[in-house]
Order: structure tokens, then sequence, then C-alpha cells
């Protein structure tokens, strides 16, 4: 390499948790439930509401609690936080909830956080859920203000996630909001949804893994940051070694990077673009030394940090690109895309934004061959915006908006490098009651089997005459460990003193359940073969 060459690369940083921590009991969360109870919510929308809210009590165990807000012109406590050791007079309170006028949705918000601060449950997780069908009209409305609210509560421990319901709620705000106070964004398009939405959410807060994420780069001299492609807050400091005779500066670049939160079985990508010129030849020292830090929320909210060097092959490497990289480069590129395509639209620039659109899709499809799963899931999303902008659809842009930030979250179906994924399926009979005790033991076997490749498993309750909420948070998490690897569960068998809890959780919405053996195995095999079909080069 010439002094003048200069090269450019992609640093692919991949940061991967464990599916099954070594632990017993998963951190109490104490969740902030806030529903907007303004009149345009009337009818099958608070219905809808009020019915995935008594789930999502359901779910949540003994040890964790809730509080209940309902907010419109007035805000209205219906429930202050409480440990769920019973449950049932905290759902009739939700379903006594009425509707009112107008959607005081600063105030609502802010009175959940207030509870949330005070309550002294230890080593809790918190997060509010702030839902609304409408645009603030009073108390707070100012997109600035309201971030800062987030961002204030988010250093204090407290999450906020955001779900809109219905074609009125302003998606710029929510989405602000959401990303500010380190928490998702849901977009309810039609009632029915609003279970599935509280479903993902409870399968993301019940394993999160580590929280506030920073990773900080220590660049060789010679080596130069030139972009962050995966869309992370960062800084860069400049640090001056010496003056050498020629008076050209010798400098590093430090960079520190803000990735927030991981789940359990999470996969995160960052892709950087750098440009390398021959001072990197002529030091010994590591072209990178990476040094990530972060709390454990397994381990009483341990700080715990890791450290790696990345040496570089000296002399002129001219190297083939490689596959992960080009995959996250796609799905970065797809990301951004998305921005950039919410732009055009904002502005009426139609067709831009169909050819923009296109070009992402024919390169994805160009490429699935290097990662079916994470590849896959993000070429489905990108066709449904184009069916979207094609039938000019009401809700495009709150599409654009979800579909942007479930993506910048990382990949939803993972593609794991080490093990070889096929399409046996695996039989599990349960033995005797599934409590707190006993889950740990089965998330281990299956931990297991999913390193073994399994990905399709059929739980047979036969034996099995109770479970109490501490089972029901671990079969949602193994439907999630499952569906990422593009799999399924499937239950059978159940008791009728089983059904009874499926049916007051409303687990039957999201989870399989079949009559006997032979017919869940159908289920699957019908799962497999559909998936087979997907697989095929359209």
């Amino acid at each position: 390499m010439h002094e003048k060459e200069v090269q450019e690369n992609h640093l692919l940083l991949r940061f991967r948790t464990p599916a099954n921590p070594k632990i017993d009991e998963r951190k109490p969360l104490v969740i902030g439930l806030t529903i907007d109870k303004s009149w345009s919510m009337k009818g099958e929308k608070m219905e809808a509401v009020i019915d995935a809210s008594c789930a999502l009590v359901n779910w949540l165990t003994r040890h964790d609690a809730v509080a209940i807000i309902a907010y419109s012109a007035d805000v209205q406590i219906i429930q202050p936080v409480t440990q769920l050791t019973e449950k049932v007079s905290v759902t009739d309170k939700i379903r006594n909830v009425q509707v009112a006028t107008s959607t005081n949705l600063s105030g609502g918000w802010l009175s959940a956080l207030k509870s949330l601060t005070q309550s002294k449950i230890p080593n809790a997780y918190k997060r509010v859920l702030l839902l609304t069908d409408g645009n603030p009209t009073s108390g707070i409305k100012e997109k600035e203000a309201l971030v800062k609210i987030a961002e204030d509560h988010l250093a204090m421990g407290i999450s906020t996630t955001t779900i809109g319901v219905g074609n009125d709620f302003n998606e710029e705000i929510l989405v602000a909001i959401a990303k500010a106070g380190g928490g998702n964004f849901h977009y309810i398009d039609n009632p029915e949804k609003a279970s599935d939405i509280f479903f993902d959410e409870f399968g993301d807060i019940g394993a999160l893994y580590a929280q506030a994420i920073d990773v900080e780069l220590q660049l060789a001299p010679g080596v130069r940051l030139k972009q962050v492609l995966s869309e992370t807050s960062h800084q860069i400091m400049e640090e001056f070694d010496e003056f050498l005779g020629d008076s050209k500066t010798i400098s590093r670049q430090k960079i520190n990077l803000q990735i927030g939160d991981l789940r359990a079985d999470d996969i995160r990508n960052l892709v950087l673009r750098l440009e390398i010129d021959d001072r990197v030849n002529q030091t010994e020292s590591p072209f990178c030394e990476v040094t990530v830090s972060y709390y454990n929320l397994l381990q009483q909210n341990a700080l715990e940090s890791v450290k790696e060097n990345f040496q570089f092959p000296k002399g002129n490497n001219k190297g083939k690109q490689d596959p992960d990289v080009l995959v996250e480069i796609l799905i970065a590129n797809a990301t951004t895309g998305i921005k950039e395509i919410t732009d055009f639209i904002k502005r009426g620039h139609v067709e831009d934004a169909k050819a923009l659109l296109f070009g992402l899709i024919q390169d994805i499809k160009n490429n699935l061959h290097f990662a079916p799963n994470a590849l896959g899931s993000v070429l489905g999303r990108l066709q449904i915006l184009e069916t979207k902008i094609t039938t000019k659809s009401d809700d495009l842009n709150k599409h654009l908006f979800m579909n942007s930030q479930i993506m910048m979250k990382g990949p939803e179906k993972l593609d794991l490098k080490d093990v070889i994924l096929h399409d046996e399926i695996f039989e599990y009979r349960t033995t005797g009651d599934i409590d707190l005790y006993k889950c740990p033991e089965i998330k281990l076997l299956l931990e297991q089997k999913m390193s073994e490749g399994f990905r399709y498993v059929v739980f047979d309750f036969a034996n099995t005459s109770h479970i109490d909420s501490s089972a029901i948070g671990m079969v949602i998490q193994i439907v999630g460990w499952l569906r990422r690897r593009g799999g399924e569960l499937v239950v059978a068998n159940i008791h009728d003193s089983v059904k009874k809890i499926f049916e007051i959780t409303r687990l039957y919405n999201h989870i399989r359940v079949a009559e006997s053996l032979s017919s869940a195995k159908e289920i699957l095999q019908r799962i497999i073969y559909a998936n087979e079909g997907d697989k095929r080069p359209s």
C-alpha cells in the first residue's frame, strides 16, 4: 500500500446473548399500563385493548407489579402499583374503564412514570406502555418536551414503549418517545392486533438480559471511521499522539457507541465503514480495541465489561466480501432506505420512493441465499410496503415508521452460523405440574435441543394438570426462541384445568394447540411444507 493509497473496509461487530442464561428466576417487572380512554377509543378499539391488557396482567407472575392509568381530559389512577399476588380484582378494574372526552397524553404518561418512580420493588425492570389513538389535545403537546420526559426517565431506569391505535395518532411523536425512552413503537392497525402487540412486548421485556450497552472502539493510527451504517448514536473523539518532523499529525480515533438494551437469545450487529491508510503498517498495536460495558439484568444489575483486540493482516489485502458483512450491509441499507422512502412520500415524490424500494427488494432477492431467515423477514416487510405504496394505503406512513423501528432493532429471525437448523420434530412429554421450580430445567433442555438444530417442537401435556404464570412466561419465551429460528411450538393433550388457564390468559390466540400428538405433528408438517415453499426462489 503506498503512502497515498487509502483502502476502504467494513468492520462488523456482532453482539450475541445466550438464549437461557443460567439463572432460576427473571428480574421482577413493574409495568405501567397507560390507556387512552378518549371518546374515539369507543367500541371495538377499547374492547380489544382491555382484553389485551387483562391477558398481559395474567402473563405476569406474583413477583411482578402493575400500575394502571386511564386518561382522557382527566387522569384516572385505576390501580396504583400493586404486586400481582391476586389478579382478578386488577383485571376487573381494567374491564370497568369507561371512555370520556379529549386526550391528555402527557398527563396520563407522567402519572404512570411517577407511580413507577415511587415503587419500592427491589432490582425491578420498569417499563411504561403508553397507548393512544389520537394526537395530544391537552397537557404537553410539543414533541421536544415529550422526548425530554422520555430521556429523563430512561436515565432513572424507566423505559417507555408507545402503542398507536388506528389512523389518527401522530406516529412521529410516538416513535420519538419510544426511541428516546428505550422502548418499542407498535402500531395496531386493526383491533384484533392488540393482543399480538402485547404478546410481543411481554416476550421482549420478559427476556431482557443487558441494559445500557456501551461500546468503545480505540482505532490504530491510520484507521478512521467514515460511517456507522447501523443507526446507532455515537461520538468520535480524536486523540493526538505526537507531531512528526513533516508536521503530519498522528492521531487515533476513539469511538463511543450506545446500543441500548438486548434481550436473551438476541443478536445485535453494527457495521462500520472504515478508511485505512499506510500508517496502520507502521504500528504494532492492534488496528482496533473494543471494550463493551453493560448492566447485567440477571446479576442484580452488576456493571460488567468485555474487552477484545483485532489484528489486521499486513500488506495489500484485496479480500473477497465476507457474506456475513454483506448481509448486515443489506439490512442496514434497507433500514436507512425506509427513512429515505418516508421522506420522499412526505414530499409527494411517490415514483422516487417506488424506485428506491424496488432497488432494495432486488438487492435482497439477489442475496437471499446468504441468510434466508434474516433477509427473508426483511424482504417480507419491504414487499408489504410495496403493496401499501402501490394501493396508496391510508396507513402507509405508520407502516413505514413501524418497519424502520423494527429493522433497527436487529434481525427478527436469526441465522445462526454455528448451528445447522433442520426440520425434524422434537417431542417433549412434560411430567407433573409446571411451576417456577420446574421451568429452568425445561428451558435448559430446549436450549440444548436448539443447539442441536431443532426448531419444531411438540409439548405433550398429557401428564400435567396444573401450570402457573411462570410456566406461561416460559412457554411464551420458548415460542419466541423457535419463531426466531423460523420454527414453531405446538402444545398437545391439555387437561381441562390447563385449558382454563389458556383461556384466561388468551394463549389460544398466540400458541398453537392440538387435541392429540398426531394432530400436533400434522400441524407442524404443514408449517414445514409451507416454509419450504417460501424458500423456493420466486
